[in-house]
């Protein structure tokens, strides 16, 4: 996997640590957050069956320490999905991903989202938006969903966890789309190329 960057995105020093954040923290604070995502999102897009938040981890899973803005990185990762959506091209390559695809090949996308060694939090959504999309074709099939999510909570810990804490923890997201939205459209831009780039890839479908 490659490096991870080191230079705050748009100049300047990287987000100052509020607390000492730990790799299991910030894997299980992603965990809730990409959850949420899941939920949210089948709720705005009008599923009619969709399963209940506590259906999509097993009991007792670890949720991290709490999240001091968590409506407001919810609602910036809700922003850059929603801008993803708009993609039509991106939709249809998407939509060619089965859930029951072979966990090397969901790991062998989600590593090509960041093949370049650049982070941001573009491509983090675009990770978030994928397991997402996937989640949807196994709405009958929890222990799917589960497995899925598990996956790319997996991928995070081992190789974007390390650049979140590094950026300050999740709450430094809520920083880059609160100032410009040409800032915005920096982050997306770099995370929607890399992500069409990926699907682009026959070999990665079934």
């Amino acid at each position: 996997m490659a490096s991870i960057e080191r230079r705050p995105l748009f100049g300047g020093d990287a987000p100052r640590r509020q607390q000492r954040l730990t790799l299991e923290d910030v894997t299980n604070q992603g965990r809730y957050l990409l959850n949420n995502f899941i939920y949210e999102r089948m709720q705005s897009d009008g599923i009619e069956t969709v399963p209940g938040i506590e259906q999509l981890q097993e009991p007792g899973t670890p949720t991290g320490p709490p999240m001091e803005h968590v409506r407001e990185i919810g609602r910036a990762l809700r922003f850059i999905g929603d801008d993803l959506d708009k993609d039509q091209k991106l939709q249809e390559l998407v939509n060619r991903v089965p859930p029951e695809a072979e966990r090397q090949t969901l790991l062998t996308v989600a590593s090509n989202i960041f093949k370049d060694g650049i982070f941001n939090w573009g491509r983090v959504v675009a990770l978030f938006y994928f397991a997402y999309k996937v989640s949807l074709k196994a709405l009958d099939r929890i222990p799917l969903i589960r497995a899925i999510i598990n996956l790319i909570v997996e991928f995070m810990r081992n190789h974007v966890v390390r650049w979140i804490i590094e950026r300050g923890g999740w709450e430094a997201i809520r920083e880059y789309f609160g100032s410009s939205q040409k800032q915005f459209a920096v982050v997306f831009g770099a995370g929607a190329i890399a992500f069409a780039a990926v699907l682009l890839y026959r070999k990665y479908f079934s």
